[in-house]
């Protein structure tokens, strides 16, 4: 059973790229402000921690204003891979056809006393630096940073990679909105980090780095009776496990592949003793580069210990706060917001 997203080496637009934000190689050159008006000096080399300051006197961007901006520009009427990091489109773009994706947004801190993205950025840039001897091809690109090297969402998926056409893609949304206010109530819930993982995908030839996440909210009333509904009384991430459950029944009534397989039985009628709720993770960075048994050796070793202090440890304390469910189809993402514990529900009944 396939427990990650299998993008394809494509997907730079219609998958991967519109589902997670353009990657660009991790190590930067940024121009000094010399270089810029007489091209003289050298660049000097950055990581996107250094773009960030913690004393910024401008509040953070509200989330719904990286919705209007979540794609970026098309520059070209054709599949080039040379646009996209040498990523190959598994499915060529077809006319009326609507690339679409399900999940979960986070928004890493940029300020306070322990930004998150600076241990994100911290954690690839040590990572890409230690790994240069057992894996010296890695060229390692990151989620976590734009072209331009501001800081970018990352997300958890609760769908593969769809494609809805112009007829059906209003009332796939109409149906999402309807299966999340359906039933017991979802309320708003948080998550933390627990582990630095590589996936291969065979589709894509490409290798992802991934931290997977649990739960850390404490189930109330409602998701109890949420998890007696879905036989999930004891899953991990049960929140998570709901949404799911949820999206995958839309998603199958318009045609599409579901996302995971879950325990018991697979949509191909093979048997799993696997828990669907151990697969749900952030993709942080990836590389064109097979995770060798040396380079996932020294991965679990930043992780757990890193140069100054211990990431896992970091990451323990982290907050990954999921109000609500983004649907996005074609350039137009949607929030569908969860309700927060002991409120009306998502039609307000």
């Amino acid at each position: 059973m396939a427990l990650l997203v299998d993008y394809s080496s494509s997907e730079s637009d219609a998958a991967a790229s519109d589902t997670e934000p353009e990657a660009k190689k991790f190590k930067l050159q940024a121009p000094s402000p010399s270089t810029a008006t007489t091209g003289q000096d050298k660049p000097k080399k950055t990581t996107g921690a250094t773009n960030t300051t913690n004393s910024s006197p401008y509040p953070p961007l509200p989330s719904t204003f990286h919705d209007l901006y979540a794609s970026t520009v098309r520059v070209s009427t054709r599949d080039d891979p040379t646009l996209h990091q040498g990523r190959k489109r598994q499915n060529p773009h077809v006319a009326g056809h609507w690339p679409s994706h399900l999940y979960t947004e986070w928004h890493p801190t940029t300020t306070g006393t322990s930004p998150e993205y600076e241990t994100l950025t911290g954690l690839l840039d040590e990572l890409s630096s230690s790994a240069s001897a057992v894996a010296p091809d890695l060229d390692l690109k990151t989620f976590l940073t734009s072209d331009l090297g501001a800081p970018l969402p990352l997300h958890i998926s609760l769908s593969r990679p769809l494609s809805l056409t112009t007829g059906n893609k209003d009332d796939f949304l109409d149906a999402v909105r309807a299966a999340l206010a359906r039933g017991p109530e979802i309320p708003a819930f948080s998550l933390r980090p627990t582990g630095l993982e590589w996936h291969r995908t065979a589709e894509s030839a490409r290798s992802f780095l991934v931290l997977r996440v649990e739960s850390v909210t404490t189930p109330t009333t409602t998701t109890r009776e949420a998890d007696a509904e879905e036989g999930a009384a004891k899953r991990k991430n049960r929140e998570l496990t709901q949404l799911l459950r949820r999206c995958n029944g839309v998603v199958q009534s318009f045609g599409q592949p579901a996302l995971y397989a879950f325990a018991g039985g697979g949509d191909d009628g093979s048997k799993s003793t696997m828990d669907v709720g151990d697969a749900f993770h952030i993709s942080v960075a990836w590389s064109f580069e097979p995770p060798t048994p040396e380079l996932v050796n020294i991965t679990r070793q930043v992780f757990e210990s890193g140069k100054t202090s211990s990431y896992r440890d970091a990451m323990q304390g982290m907050h990954i706060r999921v109000d609500g469910v983004k649907a996005k189809i074609g350039n137009a993402v949607t929030h569908i917001a969860l309700p927060e514990a002991g409120t009306k529900g998502l039609l307000g009944l």
